[in-house]
């Protein structure tokens, strides 16, 4: 701020104050009354003056140059030098190996039952070996008597069945030698004395071997080359032979799309007692072109070529059959898919010695013509343990089989062939939760154009668990229920629908150690004495205990 206005307003301020002074003191002197008018001049004569500064400072001139004497001189030259060589002795840390856990995939497992019920299952085989393997299976359970007249309602099945597989770079072959015998006794006759047990027995004994070639690892063109021979032979000279031959391939387009091409043969031969047939032949020859309509719908279309000499009802040897497939996703966990398909579906001894082994001899024998066949359903998981299934499938099936009891025998079953419509709905939900539960259930209901559906259930529920108990207990249950069957029963003359199947299972195994532990299965634990076929009540309360050792 400037100098003299300061000082000005320092003068200005004194006046100011005397003239208060002045005034305070005429108020004390005259006390109380009128002021009287007074007229003050402020003459400001004075004026106050402050010298300029000088503000000019002297620059330090800087200081002559002095040449450095002697001068400086550079010279640079190449230094090399040698090091002694230096080789650490390194020592890198190693984790200690992790030891290799054992396989135990080798068992065996034995136990014994009431009904006089032995029961070995026996596994084994290489382990740790990625150029081969192979092994051998045997499997005995039988029962020493039955639901009729203890011993005269027997019945065993027993396997023997050794395999092996070799694999290559380009090729995987593989092969296996079984046998089979299926034993039972015709315990269907009429209540009575004790029949003799050497004219009711029957029994299948089933040899067969075969083999594979495949790929070693997928890519663009998969194949698969099988055959195999079986014979079976009966307690009554019947005797059938079978030769199959198969292949199976595919080849990839593209990413969404490849070509599927298959074809199989069939030869049977059989004979027995008193009838000679010739022999059946069955050729198909296969194939469709897989590729993505649209986003995500993944179509299949092709056809099925099929030549069989089969006579019965039929005016044609060769079949041309649709074969076309569609799949797509709904949702993230939801798949719609559809099939419209058909085939000639074999039927041989084999087959029906595994369905019913109380047919008669010299029965009538016919494959079965699958003309139509739709399928269509949903499937998909709810969250990700939850799995569900649900469909319908209708099929126009024509010669197809059914069983009868025998007119003459009330103990054998007869075959009949007729052409039926069967229609299928069903639905399945499965929850898994690691290794500790797993829960299956599946519901089917059929229905049959054909009055005459001999001995086919209308509907059928199953039920499997399994629950693991701090991996010390395991339960295994399962439940199954059918019903709806009809039979004709020659003592009465008229058609009966059968009672209703009703099996309960349960099976406990409880680990002495990762090596051995015991268990008890309780089979048929309702007690119930239903009937599969008419005349055959099956075994009541079953109670097997034993001990398995896996090594």
């Amino acid at each position: 701020m400037n100098l003299k206005l300061i000082v000005s307003k320092i003068i200005l301020a004194g006046c100011v104050l005397t003239v208060s002074l002045s005034v305070s003191v005429a108020q004390e002197k005259w006390g109380e009354g009128e002021i009287e008018k007074v007229e003050i001049e402020i003459v400001k004569e004075r004026e106050v003056t402050v010298p300029k500064a000088n503000r000019n400072f002297e620059k330090v001139p800087p200081r002559p140059v002095e040449p450095i004497k002697p001068q400086i001189v550079y010279d640079f030259k190449n230094l090399s030098f040698t090091t002694p060589e230096f080789n650490p002795a390194i020592r890198p840390l190693r984790l200690k190996a992790e030891p290799i856990q054992k396989i135990y995939g080798n068992y065996i497992s034995a136990g014994f039952g009431n009904y006089f019920s032995p029961f070995l299952d026996a596994y084994a085989t290489t382990k740790r070996d990625k150029e081969k393997f192979y092994g051998i299976k045997l499997f005995h359970h039988s029962f020493g008597q039955g639901s009729v007249d203890k011993n005269n309602s027997a019945s065993g099945n027993t396997q023997l069945r050794l395999f092996g597989k070799a694999f290559g770079r380009q090729a995987t072959v593989g092969g296996f030698l079984n046998y089979e015998n299926i034993g039972t006794y015709f315990y269907g006759y009429t209540p009575g004395p004790d029949a003799d047990r050497t004219g009711i027995r029957q029994s299948y004994s089933i040899v067969s071997l075969g083999g594979d070639v495949a790929n070693s690892t997928s890519g663009k063109f998969n194949y698969k080359l099988k055959g195999a021979f079986s014979y079976l032979g009966d307690h009554y000279d019947a005797r059938e032979s079978e030769v199959t031959l198969g292949f199976a391939s595919d080849f990839e387009v593209s990413k969404s799309s490849k070509i599927v091409f298959g074809s199989d043969y069939f030869l049977i031969s059989r004979k027995d007692a008193l009838v000679e047939a010739k022999p059946r032949h069955i050729f198909k020859v296969r194939g469709g072109y897989q590729f993505e309509a649209i986003e995500d719908l993944l179509v299949t279309i092709g056809a099925n070529v099929v030549y069989e000499n089969d006579t019965i009802g039929k005016d044609k040897s060769l079949h041309v059959y649709p074969d076309m497939k569609a799949s797509y996703p709904l949702s993230e966990s939801v798949e719609a898919y559809a099939i419209l398909t058909g085939d000639i579906d074999k039927v041989s001894l084999h087959s029906i010695a595994h369905e019913n082994a109380w047919v008669n001899s010299s029965i009538e024998i016919y494959n079965t013509n699958r003309s139509f066949e739709f399928l269509g359903g949903l499937k998909g998981k709810l969250g990700s343990k939850v799995a569900f299934g649900t469909g319908l499938s209708f099929a126009n099936l024509n010669d197809f089989i059914f069983y009868r009891n025998d007119l003459t025998d009330r103990a054998k079953f007869i075959t009949e062939f007729g052409d039926t419509k069967r229609t299928n709905l069903f639905a399945e939900l499965s929850f898994s939760h690691a290794e500790i539960a797993r829960i299956l259930l599946r519901a089917d209901s059929y229905s049959y154009t054909n009055d005459q559906a001999w001995h086919r259930p209308t509907y059928r529920v199953s039920f499997n668990a399994f629950y693991n108990l701090y991996s010390k207990l395991q339960f295994n249950t399962d439940l199954i229920m059918q019903g709806g069957a009809k039979a004709f029963d020659d003592d009465t003359s008229s058609v009966t629908t059968l009672d209703a199947a009703i099996d309960l299972n349960l099976k406990a195994t409880y680990f002495l150690s990762k090596q051995f532990s015991i268990f008890v299965k309780g089979s048929n634990l309702l007690n119930n004495q239903y009937q599969l076929y008419l005349n055959y009540p099956v075994r009541g309360l079953q109670v097997m205990g034993g001990i398995t050792w896996v090594f």
